[in-house]
């Protein structure tokens, strides 16, 4: 199987949509090939039962933090770290300018960066940066309103939602993609995916370290130099 197919196949289908029928259709194979590898990827546990949708003739799957972790990863070309420096100091810049916007739903509460950029390697494929968000408002139905406000804007751009999830979950793709910036050297892992890795190496440039090492009880947290965008490394 083309793993690059695969990975898009991961990215279309991850809110608990993916069927057979759509492997079938995004892949060109037949059904039996279909439901063989959906029996794979269960196997492989990247792909479980969804069991928020029921359906008596479709059996819908969604992806696990394994798949979530296959549909986000890059394939391009590794970088100098010199240049990986420059992406991770521009990507603070704005998560400093999204915590510092109220038509904002979410805010950016904790940053981990993680993966080959804490090593002592020249080149590196991708930057690993987990990003905790929660909500910018305490008052509910604020908050309510700034979600509309952000859905609004998406319409009004011309963006259209597969599904209600898809919709619901707007608010805090928009912040993702701010901070992302629709850069290809940064790759977000996801933050509760954290939880579960033993003897993470990690460093935490922006949120409470404290409370982060008992939520990555397992991890090997490295301290951040002078330079609060340059971490120890080696």
């Amino acid at each position: 199987m083309d793993i690059l197919k695969l990975r898009n196949v991961f990215r279309k289908f991850a809110r608990g949509n993916l069927s057979h029928v759509a492997i079938m259709k995004e892949l060109s194979i037949t059904e039996r090939k279909a439901n063989k590898l959906i029996a794979d990827l269960v196997t492989l546990e990247l792909i479980c039962p969804c069991e928020t949708r029921q359906d008596k003739e479709t059996r819908y799957y969604e992806t696990t933090i394994n798949g979530n972790a296959l549909g986000s990863a890059q394939a391009s070309k590794p970088v100098s770290r010199a240049t990986a420096e420059r992406v991770l100091g521009e990507f603070l810049d704005r998560v400093s300018a999204v915590n510092g916007n109220s038509e904002l739903a979410y805010r950016a509460e904790s940053v981990i960066v993680l993966g080959t950029y804490l090593s002592a390697a020249k080149r590196l494929n991708d930057l690993d940066i987990a990003v905790e968000l929660l909500p910018n408002w305490n008052d509910n139905a604020t908050f309510k309103s700034v979600c509309k406000a952000s859905t609004d804007r998406a319409c009004a751009t011309g963006r259209r939602f597969r599904d209600f999830f898809e919709q619901m979950a707007w608010p805090r793709t928009e912040v993702m993609l701010i901070l992302k910036n629709r850069s290809r050297t940064i790759t977000f892992c996801g933050w509760e995916s954290l939880f579960e890795m033993e003897e993470l190496r990690y460093c935490v440039p922006i949120g409470n370290k404290k409370r982060i090492a008992t939520l990555i009880e397992h991890g090997r947290p490295i301290e951040w130099v002078t330079d609060p965008r340059c971490p120890a490394r080696g």
